[in-house]
This record gives C-alpha cells, structure tokens and sequence, in this order.
C-alpha cells in the first residue's frame, strides 16, 4: 500500500494467495485488519500486516502449525500501542498487548486459548530449568555491549552496557535510522 490507497482485507489475502500462503478469512481476522487499519498511521498499518504475511510465510517455510487466527489477531494488533502513543505508565508494547487481549476476549477467542496450563508450565520447567538465567544473560549481554557496540543501538542490549559497561555509550538510534538502506 502505498499510503494513498485505502488498505482493503481483499489485498492481504490477495497477497497470501500470490506467496501461496493459507492465510485464515474469519471475521475475528477481518475485525483485527479492520481495526489496525482504523488506529495506526498508514506506515505503522502497513508494518503490521507486513509482520503478519512475513510470519506466515515464516511459519509455513518451518513447517509450523501455529493457531493462524490467533497468530494473525496478535500481529495485527502488536502495535496498538504505537498507534494510541503510549501510555503513562506502561510501555506502548504493554499497551498493545493488553488491547490485544481485551479485543480477542471480547471476539470470545477465550482467555485461555494462547497461554500454557500451570501443569504444562511446570512439566518444561522441570524438563528445562532456568539454570542462573538472569545472571548468564545478564553476562551475555553484557559481553555483546562490550565487544560490538554498534550492534546495539536499535536494542534493548544497550541498557545492559550502560548499566554495567565503565565507559559504555550507546550508539544513536537517530544515526541508525539514517544510513538504513532505503530511500523514503
């Protein structure tokens, strides 16, 4: 879409057809589009139903057999936080997430039908424990901020090497953004 054009359901699935993609046509799907499109900037609206076709395709390349519904309500609305301004006291991706919720129950996907049971959660756990998690990535991060900093300047990674890095900076975001490799 080039930003001119009224964004239209019929496109994205036109587009899941070319890619040869088995993209879901519910109305929870149509609505999620619907209201996307409704609250974001035409270049935030166009992001997520990119993210969404991406993933798909992504999904599809890995054999993967997620709830395509709930994967496609859930990157449609990821960014509802972005497109409300955020929040005063949540991040926007909280703000986002917590629409995102509010719209799937109020599409009666149910409050259970993207979370893990407390059995299931302790059986991975169990199988997979955290061993010292906060520690190692902390470490981890740290040595990413120390030893290329100019990989963290669009990422959360910074925080780390200002926290904890003697001499650390982060690198500009503003910069980043600049040299992308596109013209617009």
């Amino acid at each position: 879409m080039s930003g001119s054009e009224k964004p239209d359901f019929s496109n994205a699935m036109a587009v899941g057809r070319e890619l040869e993609l088995k993209l879901p046509d519910s109305q929870v799907v149509r609505d999620a589009y619907t209201q996307a499109n409704a609250e974001s900037q035409p270049w935030l609206f166009n992001h997520v139903v990119r993210s969404w076709l991406f993933g798909a395709k992504l999904a599809e390349r890995r054999t993967l057999k997620p709830d395509a519904e709930l994967v496609a309500v859930s990157v449609l609305l990821h960014d509802l936080g972005l497109a409300r301004g955020g929040a005063p006291d949540r991040r926007f991706e909280v703000v986002g997430a917590d629409a995102g919720r509010a719209f799937a129950l109020s599409h009666n996907m149910g409050e259970r039908r993207a979370e893990l049971s407390d059995g299931e959660k302790k059986a991975i756990l169990s199988a997979y424990p955290r061993l010292d998690m906060k520690n190692q990535l902390t470490t981890c991060l740290c040595g990413i901020a120390k030893n290329h900093p100019n990989t963290t300047r669009d990422n959360f990674i910074a925080d780390f090497g200002l926290k904890f890095i003697p001499g650390y900076t982060r690198p500009s975001s503003v910069d980043f953004l600049q040299k992308a490799p596109f013209a617009e």
